[in-house]
């Protein structure tokens, strides 16, 4: 016995097994990726917080003393995620690690102390932001078949480095330093593009915004500093600033 099939019951079941596919974009499912940056600006003030003894026996040092010169360095790194669509609208998240070096680091000469260190104290910081990443959602929109565009925000972290030191002009074996590593924790937010080169390969430019706070790093007086009756005790804290913006671009691969 043969089996006929009505065509507009066949036609209907084709429609319908291929309706989830439709409903999907060029853009969903997981993903892996390799990105480039470049830092475009961070902020700069070093921040003098202390300690208040110290801010007492050198009151020419200010808040704004210190403005930190970034080294614009190369980043690169992986990014892996998986998104889902619906209708022109896509959800994801995604999760990207970072490589390579930022510095940025300063000094200036000032705040005398008659008696003590009267050519004045030479003040410097520095910092350095390591490995860095970041765990973010996504929420973008299809133009078309071959472009997204979406805006992305999350949670951020990095391996930091800081460091305060103050020698006296003149007399360097009086001399505070200190240095403070650490993961710090932050935020990052976002938005870019990305434009489909292949059925499985894409191409994305994007800016990320990333603040990770400020690092308190206290520079502790040596031996020759806690011999001086007038100093013992008196210590200098900075203020590091953590937040960038950067630039990045990438190419992405669906599977």
């Amino acid at each position: 016995m043969s089996l006929k099939l009505n065509p507009l019951f066949l036609a209907s079941a084709m429609a319908l097994a291929a309706s989830p596919a439709l409903a999907e974009t060029a853009f969903d499912g997981p993903y892996v990726g390799a990105v480039a940056g470049l830092q475009l600006h961070g902020s700069k003030q070093a921040v003098t917080e202390g300690t208040a003894a110290f801010q007492t026996l050198t009151p020419n040092i200010t808040p704004a003393a210190l403005t930190l010169n970034d080294n614009d360095g190369f980043q690169g790194g992986v990014v892996a995620g998986y998104n889902v669509s619906s209708d022109n609208f896509l959800y994801g998240v995604e999760l990207d690690v970072m490589f390579g070096n930022i510095n940025g680091g300063a000094a200036f000469s000032g705040a005398a102390i008659p008696g003590l260190a009267p050519d004045g104290l030479t003040t410097s910081a520095n910092r350095r932001i390591g490995t860095r990443g970041s765990l973010r959602a996504r929420l973008g929109t299809t133009v078309g078949k071959d472009v997204l565009l979406y805006a992305t925000g999350g949670l951020a972290a990095a391996d930091t480095r800081g460091n305060a030191n103050v020698v006296a002009n003149g007399a360097p074996a009086v001399a505070w330093a200190g240095e403070r590593n650490q993961t710090r924790w932050g935020w990052t937010v976002g938005a870019g593009a990305e434009f489909k080169l292949s059925s499985a390969i894409a191409m994305r430019a994007e800016y990320l915004y990333t603040d990770l706070g400020r690092q308190s790093v206290l520079a502790a007086g040596n031996s020759t500093v806690r011999s001086v009756a007038a100093l013992d005790g008196i210590d200098y804290q900075v203020g590091l600033p953590y937040r960038n913006g950067t630039a990045r671009v990438g190419f992405i691969v669906r599977f």
